[in-house]
C-alpha cells in the first residue's frame, strides 16, 4: 500500500502525538547538542524574528528566545497537538513571552512570505511530505539576501545502526514507512535540496554520536513509544509487536554492550542564506 502526502501527514501527526513523554525521556537530552548547533548556525541576534519548524517540544525554539530576546519574536510550529500543548505551557511557566507555539504542517505554514530572519529545522524534514514542499516554504518566510537558514538530519543510513527497524515494521504492515528517513543524510543531498529553493552559501557538517540504552526495553521504548513509528507499532496486535520487538533487538546485536547497547548514529547539521 502506498500512502498519500496528506494521508502519511495524518499518520505522521497521530503517531507524534502518542510519544511526547517517552520522547522526552528518551531522546531531548541526546538531541539538545543538536538542536543548539543549529541555533549557533543560524546566529539569531537580537530582535530577530525566528521560526522553529518541526519543532518537538520547543527545544530549539527557547534557544533561539534566549538570543532575540524580548524585543525579538520566535515561533515554534508542529503537527502534533500534545507537543505544541506542552511547549507552550513551559513557555507560560518559564515567562518566556517572546516566544509562541501553534500547529502548522511544515509543508504549508501559516507564516507571511519574507516574515522571517532565521529559520530552523531540527530533525524534521525526514518526515516532510514531499520534501521539496517544505523547503519552498522555508524559503518562502526567508527574507531574501538575509534570511537564515540552519537545520540538522540524520545521515547516511550505513552509519545509523538502528535503521534495521523500519524495514522491520514495513513487512507486516505491507507499506513504506518514513521512505526518504535517510535520503537527504547522503553527502550534499540536503545541500542540493536547498540551493533547488533558493538559498546559497550552504555550509555542511557531519558528526558521529552513539546511543545509549541501558537494556532491551529502554531501546524498544526509544523506538516504538517515542519515535516516527509509534503509530504503525501502536496497530499491531500483541504478538505482532513481541515478534516486531524480538526482530528490532536482533538487529542491535551488533552493537550490544552488556544487557544494554551503544548504537552509532550519524547527524548532518546544514547552513544556508536566502538568495
Amino acid at each position: 500500500m502506498e500512502l498519500t502526502n496528506e494521508m502519511y501527514r495524518k499518520v505522521m501527526r497521530k503517531g507524534w502525538n502518542l510519544t511526547l513523554d517517552e520522547y522526552d525521556r528518551s531522546w531531548v537530552s541526546v538531541l539538545r547538542r543538536y538542536a543548539a548547533r543549529c541555533v549557533e548556525l543560524g546566529e539569531p541576534r537580537l530582535g530577530d524574528r525566528v521560526l522553529d519548524i518541526a519543532t518537538g517540544p520547543g527545544t530549539a525554539a527557547f534557544l533561539a528566545a534566549a538570543r532575540v530576546g524580548v524585543g525579538g519574536s520566535v515561533l515554534g510550529t508542529d503537527i502534533a497537538d500534545n507537543f505544541i500543548e506542552a511547549a507552550t505551557r513551559k513557555a507560560l511557566q518559564e515567562e518566556v513571552p517572546q516566544v509562541r507555539f501553534e500547529r502548522h504542517p511544515m509543508e504549508e505554514l501559516d507564516v507571511a512570505a519574507q516574515s522571517v530572519d532565521v529559520a530552523l529545522c531540527v530533525l524534521g524534514l525526514m518526515f516532510a511530505a514531499p520534501v521539496d514542499a517544505a523547503l519552498s516554504e522555508i524559503s518562502r518566510v526567508l527574507e531574501p539576501k538575509t534570511g537564515r537558514f540552519a537545520g540538522c538530519v540524520w545521515g547516511q543510513r550505513a552509519k545509523c545502526g538502528f535503521r534495521g527497524v523500519f524495514s522491520i515494521l514495513e513487512a507486516p504492515l505491507q507499506m513504506d514507512i518514513c521512505p526518504l528517513f535517510f535520503a537527504l543524510g547522503e553527502p550534499g543531498a540536503l545541500g542540493v535540496a536547498l540551493e533547488n529553493v533558493g538559498l546559497r552559501d550552504v555550509h555542511e557538517e557531519r558528526s558521529e554520536v552513539t546511543l545509549r540504552w541501558t537494556d532491551d526495553d529502554d531501546a524498544c521504548a526509544a523506538m516504538f513509544d517515542g519515535g516516527p513509528v509509534a503509530y504503525p507499532y501502536s496497530l499491531f496486535s500483541p504478538e505482532i509487536k513481541a515478534q516486531v520487538a524480538r526482530d528490532y533487538l536482533a538487529s542491535l546485536a551488533p552493537y550490544r554492550d552488556g544487557e544494554g547497547f551503544e548504537v552509532p548514529a550519524e547527524f548532518v547539521c546544514v547552513a544556508a542564506t536566502k538568495a
